[in-house]
């Protein structure tokens, strides 16, 4: 059998088909053949040392362009100023509107991270900013709802394609670092230029959640005044570790994982699976004597099984091609309240999971067996949609109780 490598394209536009990218990455000699015709690293992005820290007046040559973000409150033309009006499907099958109102006026910023959007199957980093569509989708189904309780920033980056996971560790980690070199200069201009000493909640998915962890090393984990700033993160689906029975330690030296419904300036972290399911260790599992993070957004200090008030889906796209029953929905959203249940369960070689089943234990509007949702990673593409209601609660209380 010969093997034809794909024309190599080194300004990813996001365009690959996500089909023929997991095809593609499943195929070991055309991966080798791949590693050998990855695009060319480009250059990082370089930040003065003194722009990491909270008092400096930074601004970012790149990022004062307001092209180069997605969203951003001041902007007229903000993505995340689309509608985001769902359809509550109850349990008896009525259904009534339930529009979506930003804040008019808040007391903390959400800097978000949006995930892999460009599966091109070719190493490389993501160059080519012409269409802007998979970066809006995500953002909208994942954060924009946030706008509830804080308003929103969301830079572009030059995140890694998806066929860079293919890559050996140090070589992935020199794309990861470009990935970065943007988000922390875009992070970097964002304190210098918008933040005025705001509190701040930190969300990433995936990709993004790898950005976010980022971001807490660099700009939080050695700087007190920093950590004063900081409400609350979520580095959702990615990878945090903690020593064994700890709070703090392994993947950040002062963070700790969040253990109270009111903390501040604590870490929420987990991966989902459907509960009792196969959980996969293909992203590594937590050194000896750690284990992975998982947090309970519906039950953060008692971790019981409990309904997850609000889940969100859009209408398009992988989720909502799975829903059953929400035919002539005209709203983006479907909105479920108290259908699914989560809790914190133990996986195996020291990976924790939130583990999801429906609440009432019966079949809902989505298969959680289906199989195009359980991939290698579980229910990744639903780790912030399925509990997103409280997590936007977990923002909320924390911005109300400030001065």
């Amino acid at each position: 059998m010969s093997i034809t490598a794909p024309e190599l394209r080194c300004d990813h536009a996001g365009s690959g088909a996500r089909s023929r990218a997991l095809t593609l990455l499943r195929l070991p000699l055309l991966a080798g053949a791949l590693l050998l015709t990855a695009c060319p690293l480009p250059l990082a992005t370089v930040i003065p040392p003194s722009a990491v820290s909270a008092t400096t007046r930074y601004s970012s040559p790149k990022y004062s362009d307001p092209a180069e973000w997605l969203c951003r409150p001041d902007l007229p033309a903000s993505r995340c100023r689309a509608d985001l009006g769902a359809t509550e499907i109850r349990p008896d099958h009525s259904r009534a509107p339930a529009p979506h109102v930003a804040a008019a006026s808040t007391k903390v910023d959400c800097f978000y991270v949006y995930p892999t959007v460009d599966l091109d199957a070719v190493p490389g980093n993501h160059t080519d900013f012409s269409d802007l569509g998979p970066m809006t989708n995500a953002t909208l189904a994942q954060a924009a709802r946030f706008s509830e309780v804080c308003d929103v920033y969301v830079p572009l980056y030059r995140q890694i394609t998806i066929g860079t996971y293919i890559f050996p560790g140090a070589r992935r980690e020199q794309r990861l670092e470009i990935a970065f070199s943007d988000i922390a200069d875009a992070f970097a201009h964002y304190l210098g230029q918008h933040n005025r000493g705001r509190k701040i909640a930190l969300i990433g998915h995936s990709q993004g959640a790898e950005m976010v962890v980022r971001l807490l090393q660099r700009f939080f984990d050695h700087d007190p005044a920093l950590r004063e700033r900081l409400l609350i993160a979520m580095a959702i689906g990615g990878r945090v570790d903690v020593p064994k029975g700890k709070l703090v330690g392994g993947t950040f030296e002062s963070v700790p994982v969040c253990s109270t419904p009111d903390e501040l300036g604590c870490v929420i972290a987990y991966r989902t699976y459907r509960a009792g399911g196969k959980v996969s260790t293909a992203l590594g599992a937590p050194p000896a004597g750690s284990e992975s993070a998982c947090v309970n957004p519906a039950s953060i200090d008692r971790n019981e099984r409990h309904a997850l008030s609000r889940t969100y889906f859009p209408v398009t796209g992988r989720s909502g091609g799975a829903l059953a029953g929400i035919e002539g929905v005209t709203t983006p959203f479907v909105l479920f309240r108290d259908l699914y249940a989560s809790q914190c369960l133990d996986g195996p070689e020291g990976t924790r999971y939130l583990g999801i089943t429906t609440a009432a234990g019966e079949a809902g509007p989505l298969d959680l067996e289906d199989a195009r949702l359980n991939t290698a990673l579980g229910l990744h593409v639903l780790d912030l949609q399925l509990p997103q209601g409280d997590l936007i609660d977990l923002v909320k209380r924390r911005a109300a109780a400030l001065p």
